[in-house]
């Protein structure tokens, strides 16, 4: 998955109304960053560096990133201790992880 790509995704999500609410699944709760901020959240996160092949989109407010790999696949990663092996999956795709999103 590339960044363009999440940015596309973010814009339809936000237009249908999702910018933060809960999860059926951990971390129970989702904040979705708006496309304009997806690349300084993952230079401030400085993800390339501690969680490689990561992309962060979201978070849940409270420590916990939303972050997708190249392979399109959806994981919580925590701030504190950030390792691509500390990263949980909760979803095969972002359509999937939609689908767990409420508004």
């Amino acid at each position: 998955m590339n960044l363009d790509g999440i940015k596309k995704t973010l814009l339809a999500w936000l237009n249908e109304g999702f910018l933060e609410g809960e999860l059926s699944v951990e971390p129970e709760w989702y904040v979705l960053w708006r496309p304009e901020e997806v690349e300084e959240f993952n230079q401030d996160y400085q993800l390339a560096e501690y969680a490689p092949g990561f992309i962060t989109f979201g978070g849940n407010g409270g420590g916990v990133l939303l972050v997708v790999n190249e392979r399109g696949e959806v994981f919580h990663l925590p701030c504190t201790g950030m390792a691509p092996d500390s990263a949980s999956r909760i979803a095969d795709s972002l359509q999937e992880f939609k689908g767990y999103m409420q508004k």
